[in-house]
């Protein structure tokens, strides 16, 4: 006995209905409602801008502590010089050698200077530079006080009197930014530190 199926026929065999612009009018809608790629895009957006303030709170970071570190520099070698009763050649620089660690993670060595120098007004008739020192770094820093036995130029406030001593050192720090010269331009970083001998007057250097 036959079976008879009618008007059936397999889907493969079904014949396509064209598509027509109501069609398209209708996808349309749901086209503008998918957000499925929104995320991926919004973060591709994102990332330069994130990368960019994480590296620019770094830099700025490093800024701060270089300046931290510079005036520490500049507090223990006027300090370490002050502490002594009388000082020598070889105990300058074994003090210019301590500069460097206190001056670590940075390169005090190959970018800065120190430069100590010792202020007298003996007489009372001026402060003069007795003498002056600079070690510790490569770098050709100028001492923004003078040079030996000149008068000095002290900060608006400072006064060495009669009798008075003082012990004043100087760092230069060649700062160059490693990320961009936007977040922070290169600049050399001056700072600098006083202390009053403690024990002598420090007028002049020992030989030794």
């Amino acid at each position: 006995m036959a079976i008879a199926f009618g008007s059936w026929r397999p889907a493969a065999a079904r014949p396509r209905r064209a598509r027509t612009p109501r069609d398209g009018a209708r996808a349309w809608p749901r086209l503008r409602r998918c957000a499925a790629g929104n995320v991926a895009v919004e973060f591709a957006l994102s990332v330069p801008v994130i990368l960019l303030m994480m590296l620019g709170s770094a830099e700025m970071a490093r800024f701060v502590i270089l300046h931290q570190k510079m005036d520490r520099v500049a507090t223990t070698m006027s300090d370490l010089v002050s502490r002594a009763e009388t000082i020598t050649e070889s105990q300058i620089a074994d003090i210019f050698t301590a500069a460097g660690q206190v001056a670590e993670p940075f390169d005090l060595a190959g970018l800065g200077v120190v430069i100590v120098s010792s202020v007298t007004n003996a007489d009372g008739t001026g402060a003069t530079i007795a003498w002056q020192r600079s070690g510790g770094g490569a770098y050709s820093g100028v001492s923004e006080l003078g040079v030996e036995g000149d008068t000095p130029n002290l900060p608006a406030g400072f006064e060495v009197r009669e009798g008075e001593t003082a012990i004043i050192a100087e760092v230069f720090y060649d700062f160059t930014p490693f990320l961009s010269e936007l977040i922070v331009e290169p600049q050399l970083i001056h700072r600098s530190a006083h202390h009053r001998p403690r024990l002598g007057t420090l007028e002049e250097i020992d030989a030794g």
